[in-house]
């Protein structure tokens, strides 16, 4: 496959917002995930001349992380997102080195004396291992708990404004109501004019002799 240009590839800062995490939750990402991205995106200081060790990523690369975000917001740690790319059949790059997982297993020492010495560094380290994955699964849970509470936060603002703009418009209807009410009132109570009361006669009269 072709190499992409300098315009064709992505800045880390667009797609940090098109997955919307931080930069730097993405160069994390990078450099766990380098096997399964381009060597531009993974390891860039393997990139010699040229565009320089920053990292540029693929709509490939971009593809991935995506997966990989839609797997850790399912509460996955890292070495079982690992696992599941694998499942799926994530190309690797061969020139990449194998990741290692945060607490490997340790094979038995077979030159130990004892030979329940071996066996117990693997309990160990499989302890180890499943403490690591738990944390790892409960911030990914924390990070998804924060993110549905900023949204609730936004939305309980935008009701509060919403709210805020509806009281200032009931107030005004309510302040040009009164002031039409004490016009009317003000109109009905003022005395007649000079004008007013002769109509009022001539249409008295007007009714008197029609009934005359």
């Amino acid at each position: 496959m072709a190499e992409m240009t300098d315009a064709e590839l992505r800045q880390p800062g667009d797609v940090a917002r098109e997955l919307d995490i931080s930069t730097s939750t993405l160069r994390r990402w990078a450099k766990e995930f380098h096997p399964y991205l381009s060597k531009l995106a993974g390891r860039p200081d393997s990139m010699g001349g040229g565009v320089g060790t920053h990292r540029r990523y693929t709509d490939d690369d971009v593809q991935l992380l995506s997966r990989v975000k839609v797997l850790l917001d399912q509460g996955l740690t890292y070495d079982q997102v690992v696992r599941r790319l694998r499942r799926e059949g994530a190309p690797e790059s061969p020139e990449s080195e194998p990741r290692e997982e945060a607490y490997p297993v340790v094979a038995p020492e077979k030159r130990m004396d004892s030979p329940t010495v071996g066996p117990s560094l693997v309990v160990v380290a499989d302890a180890l291992r499943n403490i690591n994955e738990n944390q790892q699964a409960l911030q990914n849970s924390l990070q998804v708990n924060r993110n549905l509470l900023g949204v609730l936060i936004q939305d309980n603002f935008n009701l509060k404004e919403e709210n805020s703009k509806l009281r200032d418009r009931l107030l005004k209807l309510e302040q040009d109501f009164n002031q039409v009410k004490r016009q009317r009132e003000e109109q009905e109570k003022a005395p007649l004019s000079a004008a007013q009361q002769k109509e009022l006669q001539s249409r008295k009269g007007c009714l008197g002799a029609s009934f005359s």
